[in-house]
């Protein structure tokens, strides 16, 4: 199940040292020498050996005794990594720190890969797993993760080493890792939470996102102890509300229909290379096919209530559609990029067409509403002139203006902060799973039409129904 050297993300003191603390504090407590030199503690993905010299670091301070850092280094110190070079190093950087040749830690620190070696349990684990998304993970290496309870077929590989922490300490230990936080709402990680409701007690810790500056990956500590529980486990999202704002937003979702029961947002075109697709006016001119050139929308053309629309045309070559003369000869000096699996992915289609199929919503004529992929604040249009939008756009196949009134308002923004993925410089991502699961207000009608009128009045949609937000 071995995978590339990937995703590998150095971990800084400021991190890894209150992760020992809080994984290890317990286990000392009240311990002699003796019994802290029993303690064995793992970290499943050393790399450069962070969290082994805190590890060594912390139990020696603890123990107190001649040789600490020497004795703790040889006995209690146990990891792994697939990287033969990152093993090599950590295992010379614990002997500097002893300031003696270590040669349990030959068989102590393994190369190999965790989520396939076979473990002991620990009184610890901690770690920084690896981030490595699905696409990248081979068919060989899906099948054989299909034996965690945490499976899915589009989850990331971090995900298992949740899992594996979890069991790899003893009753009565403690894990604590660092991942990124989306597992606590990704529908992919349903398993896990399911998981862990049953099995476990956990805390959740956040991380400061500058504490990994290269990243954005919106990092979260899990602290974790094997506890078995008679709760209902259903894996639902974990959000990390005020009393409140659940109170809230249970209230709304109880008494409110989501949008997903009348509605499935739609994501907009693949070109698999835009620099051949999407074409300007002149060149629009020049090849003079109205059948196959559509103005096109980027997400950075929406605004609240109407596009900025700049002058863009997509060459909407569908799967299965005639290549006119005009657009043949404009294309072919670009035909090796094209080209399906040398310049853009595998797939069934021809050179000449656009990588993925066409949706009926994104090639639509009819008015639509159109919303970014990614939000730095509400932005949702109307359009009623037939632009076709591309992948960072979403679309929903109706022109219901109080619905265009409630994504442009500050209470959207509110729940959107709360419910939807986190994205850079405080944006957030709108992703089908959370925006099926937006609670729409019904008005009655006079009410609707004053809200359309004046959009602002659109908390009395709410305000009416007992869900007051100030």
């Amino acid at each position: 199940m071995a995978v590339a050297k990937l995703g590998v993300v150095y971990t800084p003191r400021e991190v890894t040292v209150p992760m020992v603390e809080l994984a290890l504090a317990p286990l000392v407590a009240g311990k002699s020498p003796a019994q802290i030199e029993q303690l064995r503690i793992c970290d499943f993905s050393i790399g450069e050996g962070a969290f082994l010299v805190e590890i060594v670091r912390y139990l020696a301070a603890a123990h107190g005794g001649r040789d600490a850092a020497r004795v703790i280094a040889a006995h209690c110190i146990h990891g792994a990594d697939t990287d033969t070079a990152s093993v090599a190093t950590s295992r010379a950087t614990l002997e500097a720190l002893a300031g003696a040749p270590l040669p349990t830690l030959a068989h102590h620190l393994r190369t190999g890969d965790s989520l396939a070696l076979e473990w002991p349990q620990f009184d610890a684990v901690l770690g920084n797993p690896p981030y490595i998304r699905q696409e990248r993970l081979s068919l060989t290496t899906k099948h054989a993760l299909r034996s965690f309870a945490s499976y899915d077929g589009v989850a990331d590989l971090y995900i298992y080493f949740i899992e594996l922490a979890h069991r790899l300490t003893r009753a009565g230990g403690r894990y604590c890792v660092v991942v990124p936080q989306k597992w606590l709402t990704a529908a992919y990680a349903r398993p896990l939470r399911t998981f862990l409701e049953r099995e476990a007690r956990i805390d959740l810790i956040d991380v400061d996102p500058d504490a990994f500056p290269a990243h954005d990956a919106f990092p979260i500590i899990i602290s974790g102890t094997p506890t078995p529980t008679s709760h209902p486990a259903r894996g639902e999202p974990w959000h990390r509300d005020s009393i409140r704002d659940a109170a809230t937003i249970q209230r709304w979702e109880q008494r409110f229909p989501a949008l997903g029961d009348t509605l499935t947002p739609a994501r907009g075109v693949v070109t698999g290379c835009n620099r051949a697709f999407v074409i300007d006016r002149a060149t629009r001119d020049r090849i003079l096919d109205d059948a196959h050139i559509r103005p096109f929308l980027k997400g950075r053309d929406i605004r609240p209530y109407r596009p900025e629309y700049n002058d863009r045309y997509i060459l909407l070559m569908e799967r299965g559609c005639d290549l006119p003369d005009a657009i043949a000869r404009y294309l072919a000096p670009m035909r090796a990029e094209l080209e399906p699996g040398w310049g853009r992915k595998p797939g069934r289609y021809r050179w000449y067409e656009l990588q993925d199929p066409v949706g009926a919503h994104a090639k639509s004529h009819a008015p639509r509403l159109f919303y970014q992929d990614i939000q730095t604040s509400p932005a949702c249009c109307l359009d009623t002139s037939g632009l076709v939008p591309d992948t960072t756009v979403w679309t929903l196949n109706t022109d219901d203006e109080f619905l265009l009134a409630l994504l442009n308002s500050k209470l959207y923004a509110w729940y959107a902060r709360r419910r939807f993925p986190p994205a850079l410089n405080g944006a957030v991502r709108p992703k089908l799973e959370y925006m099926r699961r937006l609670p729409i207000a019904q008005p009655a009608p006079d009410l609707r039409a004053r809200i359309i009128a004046n959009p602002e009045l659109i908390h009395e949609a709410y305000d009416v129904s007992g869900s007051l937000i100030t």
